[in-house]
């Protein structure tokens, strides 16, 4: 269910999110779902949908191909790491994953658009962009992660190190 899931949220996140802009911010549903499902699984399931669901967005978008796909690898990294550290990720750091990821896609979207020669003044993105794009992934984190807990299994009981 993984990839027509990504794929699908791709689509929407080119077609009809755009609608939903506030500010110049909009959510960022792939980020959200892998996110989310990298929280449940293990780090190379993890890594996979980030690849699919990057590459999915990237093919979809105006971006340079591979930024998504790097930006949510790194994510996914990010993500098995603090799940090493903490017994459970709870609500704060589940609020703090969205907002390290947040920043990740951003910083990486923004470089290779500055890298592509479509730059915008550091100042105005993080105003007008990044900071209306961090409200929204807050606020829909918590009904993707409900969504995707009943679309996948348990958790593993045992990860191997």
């Amino acid at each position: 269910i993984g990839v027509p899931l990504l794929i699908l949220a791709a689509v929407l996140q080119v077609t009809i999110i755009p609608q939903f802009r506030w500010q110049g911010g909009e959510p960022d549903l792939v980020m959200l779902i892998v996110l989310a499902y990298a929280r449940r699984t293990t780090l190379e399931q993890g890594v996979t949908w980030a690849f699919i669901g990057g590459l999915a967005t990237d093919l979809l978008s105006t971006t340079p191909t591979g930024t998504h796909i790097l930006a949510l690898i790194v994510l996914v990294f990010v993500v098995d790491r603090l799940r090493t550290q903490l017994a459970e990720l709870g609500p704060v750091s589940t609020a703090i994953l969205v907002i390290i990821g947040t920043l990740i896609q951003f910083t990486f979207i923004y470089l290779a658009n500055a890298l592509s020669g479509y730059g915008l003044p550091p100042l105005e993105v993080v105003s007008f962009i990044l900071l209306p794009t961090l409200a929204y992934n807050l606020v829909l984190i918590w009904p993707v992660g409900w969504f995707v807990r009943r679309i996948t299994p348990a958790p593993p009981a045992s990860r191997s190190v």
